[in-house]
């Protein structure tokens, strides 16, 4: 029997924020069992006698109504990382990003961004990375801004060279400028190893991340690294861009490009508070 059951929408970006409740949970009560199971599965289970689980934790909006359905089925309490498209009373805990302005209540917590698995490890002293992302819906992205951003951090820096990761989304016409850039050590994805960004920003002290880097820029903050945004103009009404806003606005990140800096470097913990919230209420 699994106390847990993880609805998985096979999205790895959802999976990893239930996951990342659920790993604190049981940091928190090891002698917890989780199982994930597919949104087809978990439909199955709804006619099956299985035995019921004590708590249902899922994330994505293709898992909401058989979340909602399962608890009712089975009686149980349950959680959903994300705004709910359907009736707030369906669910027995909304963990909903602060950008999406929802109201808290007893049934709402508000998180600062999506939760997430990273883990804080002794830092290297002086150790520095930019993360570059790419276009989106949610900002106008300039190449030059973030060529002249880079080129400022290798001014500043004693060594005059620095590491820049890259992403899948970075415009072909920015990565040639930093292959051809002798003091950049650029860094695709495709050339590391899957646990390559994690396990680097666990260590990594100083973060410098394009705007448009959402998941990045939380998952930098949650590994204890101090963080600054190379911002880029936001595009109107953009609730991600909104969440970068707010925590500028907290003086969590700032936007400057000098290695000193005034930012804390004390990770967010953001699934480890959620997660104290659930044991207080008595489910597991």
């Amino acid at each position: 029997m699994s106390d847990i059951w993880i609805i998985s929408d096979e999205k790895p970006g959802h999976l990893n924020q239930s996951l990342g409740l659920v790993e604190a949970l049981i940091a928190l009560k090891p002698q917890i069992k989780r199982q994930v199971i597919s949104v087809s599965d978990a439909r199955r289970s709804l006619f099956s006698t299985h035995s019921k689980p004590s708590l249902i934790i899922s994330a994505g909006s293709g898992t909401q109504l058989i979340n909602a359905l399962l608890a009712l089925r089975y009686r149980v309490p349950n959680v959903l990382l994300m705004k709910p498209n359907y009736p707030q009373s369906l669910f027995s805990l909304l963990l909903i990003p602060e950008h999406d302005q929802v109201p808290p209540s007893e049934r709402v917590v508000l998180t600062k961004g999506a939760l997430n698995r990273m883990k804080p490890a002794v830092k290297e002293v002086g150790s520095s990375l930019v993360l570059v992302g790419g276009p989106s819906k949610h900002v106008k992205w300039q190449d030059k801004l973030v060529i002249d951003a880079i080129d400022t951090l290798i001014s500043s820096t004693e060594s005059n060279c620095i590491k820049v990761a890259t992403s899948r989304r970075t415009p072909k016409t920015l990565l040639s400028e930093l292959a051809a850039n002798e003091k950049v050590e650029l860094i695709q994805p495709e050339s590391v190893a899957q646990d390559w960004l994690p396990n680097t920003l666990a260590t990594t002290e100083r973060v410098w991340a394009t705007s448009d880097s959402v998941s990045m820029v939380y998952e930098a903050l949650t590994a204890g690294c101090a963080v600054s945004l190379i911002s880029l103009e936001s595009n109107p009404n953009s609730r991600t861009q909104r969440g970068m806003q707010m925590l500028l606005a907290d003086g969590i990140v700032d936007n400057s490009l000098e290695r000193s800096h005034n930012l804390t470097n004390t990770p967010l913990a953001e699934a480890n508070r959620c997660a104290e919230i659930i044991l207080e209420r008595g489910w597991l």
